[in-house]
């Protein structure tokens, strides 16, 4: 303590060169510099004038001093200046991107609010064109309540129709049915005598003309007769029960047909057999005159070789003795008498 108030007494002691002889060798004899000193930062006063004039000149570290703080103070103001330009221009460029942004916001706040405008007007159109299209549909259900209505009514009188034509129907197939039992009728009674039908003293029926004999004879004179008249004895097979004539259903007479019993080879028939094949292969069949098969063989094996007809039925009769007589119908095509073919 008393070292240190020895020095800053000894400090201020100037020698004749304007510095302090005695701070300076106790400086020294201490080893201590100025900066070390716990007074370096004590302003000190103007030193005395020596005799030269040595104190009004500035010390070397002194204006070194000065020139580094005002070379600190102007790159201080240069780093201001610079940061000064370089916040200028993020403010600048933060407030250019800030009113782009706003306007970008504005544009996109007006297209939306057309877009909503344009929703509005869509969806108010749609709600008249939903108004209407509801105003149709309740018209056009009452019309089909209408319609429904009317159906209905419709639906009665055609059922009522229907039954009126059904009963219709049933006395117009009466009245056609009785028709055509007089046109059979009128055509077996009447004699064809026009051209190109049958001639005199035939009968027209179904196609053909019919020679109805009054007086008998055997099978092979029947038929050797209607040979003469350019026809053959009667063939029924495109006749039904029901296409019979009327004359020859009721009447109890009996007439030759051209249906005889013959021999032809088992193998061709065997399915038609009336008997067994004799020793050469040989049995007998049924056939028309114009060489068909008959193709409904007998329920039982009967006597006789040549079939008449009697009440609509086809049966076998005897015909190879001269007294087997029979009357006997000749059939044709209707047209004018020529050779039959």
């Amino acid at each position: 303590m008393a070292q240190s108030v020895l020095y800053a007494d000894l400090r201020f002691a100037k020698g004749p060169g304007g510095h302090g002889t005695a701070s300076q060798a106790l400086e020294a004899a201490l080893g201590m510099d100025e900066a070390e000193s716990p007074y370096e930062n004590m302003a000190s006063g103007p030193a005395p004038a020596g005799p030269a004039g040595e104190g009004t000149l500035e010390s070397p570290g002194r204006c070194s001093r000065r020139l580094c703080v005002s070379a600190g103070l102007l790159v201080t103001c240069l780093l201001l200046m610079v940061a000064a330009v370089v916040l200028g221009a993020c403010y600048w460029q933060a407030t250019r991107e800030l009113r782009d942004t706003s306007l970008e916001q504005a544009a996109e706040r007006g297209r939306f609010s057309q877009e909503a405008r344009a929703w509005e007007q869509s969806l108010e159109q749609a709600r008249r064109e939903l108004a209407q299209a509801r105003a149709e549909l309740q018209r056009a259900w009452r019309e089909g309540n209408s319609s429904l209505l009317e159906l209905g009514r419709q639906e009665a009188e055609l059922a009522r129709v229907s039954i009126a034509l059904a009963g219709a129907e049933r006395e117009l197939q009466d009245v056609q049915g009785r028709l055509n039992t007089s046109e059979s009728t009128v055509s077996l009674l009447r004699s064809c005598t026009a051209v190109d039908c049958c001639p005199s003293g035939w009968l027209l029926y179904r196609g053909k003309c019919l020679f109805v004999s009054s007086e008998k004879k055997t099978w092979d004179d029947s038929r050797a007769e209607c040979e003469s008249k350019y026809s053959q004895l009667l063939i029924t097979k495109s006749w039904s029960r029901w296409t019979v004539p009327t004359f020859l259903k009721n009447a109890d007479t009996v007439y030759w047909i051209g249906l005889q019993k013959t021999s032809f080879p088992w193998y061709d028939y065997g399915w038609l057999e009336e008997g067994e094949p004799d020793s050469d292969g040989i049995t007998d069949a049924w056939f028309w005159v114009d060489g068909s098969l008959y193709d409904r063989p007998w329920q039982s094996k009967l006597n006789g070789s040549c079939a008449v007809i009697s009440r609509g039925n086809i049966k076998p009769a005897p015909c190879e003795a001269d007294d087997d007589l029979h009357l006997w119908i000749c059939e044709k095509a209707a047209g004018p008498s020529s050779p039959f073919g």
